[in-house]
């Protein structure tokens, strides 16, 4: 399926502020977080997950312009459909490649967070690993 261009943008503007985010949160070193800190990190990765799957899946192709124009001919009943596609081409399919790798890292991360949190103990205010 290919994408329009706001569809690839608003997608590529969520996964990759997601992967800008994973990235910041990396950088700041392992802090003791809450519970519920963990829940709301991979609560706010799931659309991430979805919508790098989309882009990995929408292949090479961003739309730009889909139309179709019917001509007349006047002097007879004659008609022509002329159909109008303008698209952007990926030049290098590895996009697709590490759109599907952003995507796993995704996974791996909600996975890691819903299993710490399953696995922690949280104690006046203190986050402790069982």
């Amino acid at each position: 399926m290919a994408l329009s261009i706001i569809e690839f943008i608003v997608y590529g503007l969520i996964t990759y502020s997601s992967m800008l985010m994973l990235i910041i949160s990396t950088l700041q070193g392992d802090q003791k977080r809450s519970k519920s800190l963990t829940t709301v990190r991979s609560i706010y990765y799931i659309p991430a997950i979805i919508f790098a799957g989309i882009l990995a899946g929408s292949g090479v192709d961003i739309v730009t312009l889909d139309s179709t124009n019917t001509i007349f001919n006047l002097n007879t009943t004659d008609s022509w459909t002329e159909d109008i596609n303008n698209k952007i081409v990926l030049q290098n399919p590895v996009w697709i490649t590490s759109h599907y790798m952003l995507m796993i890292i995704f996974i791996i991360y909600v996975i890691f967070n819903i299993l710490k949190l399953f696995t922690t103990h949280e104690r006046q205010g203190v986050t402790e690993d069982a």
